[in-house]
């Protein structure tokens, strides 16, 4: 495989905002063009130094890897939305303070 691997991913399982924690997590290794197409992401990866000992080959699941852990992360923070919110009720009543 050779530079740039270029990664279609559908925008409904890796909204944008995922794709875009993915790419800043990962530019200490790689540089990540994102751009939007219709219901997909398009990610064209380009190594982010000359001396880049990562194998081409690796790079589409290290990249997976991230955007699954983001898509993880987005999808529990909205379930627990509530969550938090009856949580921070909780806390400011038993504080004294006014909701």
């Amino acid at each position: 495989m050779n530079w740039p691997v270029i990664m279609h991913v559908c925008e409904a399982a890796y909204p944008l905002g995922v794709v875009q924690r993915a790419a800043y997590s990962l530019a200490d290794t790689l540089a990540i063009e994102v751009s939007v197409e219709p219901g997909q992401v398009k990610l064209s990866i380009f190594p982010s130094q000359d001396q880049l000992t990562l194998p081409s080959a690796r790079v589409r699941p290290l990249v997976l890897q991230h955007l699954n852990d983001f898509a993880l992360r987005n999808h529990i923070n909205r379930e627990t939305a509530g969550l938090r919110e009856v949580l921070a009720r909780a806390a400011l009543t038993g504080c004294g303070l006014p909701q």
